[in-house]
């Protein structure tokens, strides 16, 4: 059963298109138990931009050409005029309906951005629909609220009743930055719990600022790949003379890959092989090498912790920033990076030693004195 109504808006300045196109979309859900809409008209474009603009939409059909006695340029392309005003308002799924698909077929982003001709009207209800299952409207309408609910909240219960202290000589306006931090806590917590294995969860793409940071990926030349290592604070604090990056070559020029495919190609079970592909690189997080996913652009790179190099901040303005790892991904290529530069060699205990001593006299060892016979049946054994 539906557990919301969608509001779909047609603008389409011809009455008659309009209201057949509002009958189509109704009928069409009329025996979809999931999905109610409510479909309203508006054969103005202005007047249709400001309900969508006021939030009163969730969906809109769009005509592209406004049909008037001696149409100007300006007409021929009414209908893509609002759409360009509704990018800059919100965010609303748009099908265009027009007899000039050729005018907007380089905005189209399926699902959210269609294009249906208007001969074709009974894929109408099908536009709509893809784009509402699409849950591109649920995910901002959840964050919308998650955020309204965190800033009022801590307004009433924190900030305002200790509204002195937070503004004791300093401007009020800075209570942003407490709004901010609270916010940016919270809705990390909520991301946290919902990570899946999906790659796209790994990365900020594109990057969200113009500030370098740890993790973000680098593509140099078009064709190299590297990862910057410099910690957050230096980048922030823009007091870097150099900046460490690793490289990350491609995961099918991989030793261990390569190992598992040759394996598969002479017909074995290769069990091994990709047992070794996913310990030591796949899913490693200690040692030399990290695994990126493909994602978008980004091709399954590995980055390589023995191949870094230092740049200048003129040469690191050369790179392009594809992505940023998130947080904690990026803490733990960090993590990953300092263990393995800072990792010391010891020696090996004699595990065959201590087996032997365990199975001859398992019944005598206790907590309190398994110390003083462990060293002793090293030491003698050394002495030997």
């Amino acid at each position: 059963m539906a557990t919301r109504t969608w509001r779909v808006l047609v603008i389409e300045d011809d009455a008659q298109l309009a209201a057949d196109a509002q009958r189509e979309i109704t009928e069409g859900f009329e025996q979809n138990p999931d999905i109610d809409v409510y479909v309203q008209v508006e054969t103005d474009f202005d007047a249709g931009f400001a309900l969508v603009q006021g939030g009163e939409s969730d969906v809109v059909v769009l005509d592209v050409r406004r049909d008037t006695p001696n149409a100007t340029s300006a007409d021929e392309i009414a209908g893509h005029t609002v759409f360009r005003e509704i990018r800059e308002a919100r965010f609303a799924p748009v099908i265009f309906w027009t007899a000039l698909p050729e005018k907007v077929e380089q905005d189209v982003m399926l699902p959210l951005v269609a294009v249906v001709k208007k001969d074709d009207i009974d894929q109408l209800p099908a536009a709509v629909e893809a784009a509402i299952t699409s849950r591109a409207l649920d995910t901002i309408t959840d964050i919308e609220k998650n955020v309204a609910s965190v800033l009022k909240k801590h307004m009433w219960t924190e900030l305002g009743p200790h509204w002195g202290e937070y503004t004791n000589g300093v401007d009020p306006a800075t209570v942003a930055q407490v709004l901010i931090s609270r916010l940016a806590r919270i809705l990390d917590e909520d991301r946290e719990q919902s990570f899946t294995a999906h790659p796209s969860h790994r990365y900020v793409y594109p990057p969200a600022s113009e500030t370098r940071a740890p993790g973000d990926v680098l593509r140099e030349g078009g064709k190299a790949w590297w990862v910057a290592l410099t910690p957050a604070c230096d980048f922030e604090q823009n007091k870097f003379e150099f900046v460490l990056l690793a490289h990350a070559g491609p995961l099918e020029t991989h030793q261990k890959y390569l190992g598992w495919t040759a394996a598969k190609a002479k017909g074995n079970a290769a069990k091994g092989e990709w047992n070794e592909l996913r310990k030591d690189v796949l899913m490693a997080t200690q040692g030399r090498y990290h695994y990126l996913p493909a994602f978008r652009d980004i091709p399954d790179l590995v980055i390589d912790l023995e191949n870094v190099r230092s740049v200048t901040a003129d040469t690191l303005g050369t790179m392009e920033p594809v992505a940023s790892l998130v947080s904690p991904f990026s803490e733990a290529l960090l993590v990953q990076h300092s263990h393995f530069r800072g990792r010391i060699g010891v020696p090996d205990l004699d595990a065959d030693l201590i087996k032997e001593r365990l199975e001859a006299t398992p019944a005598t060892i206790t907590s309190h004195d398994v110390r003083k016979p462990l060293n002793t049946a090293i030491g003698a054994k050394a002495r030997r």
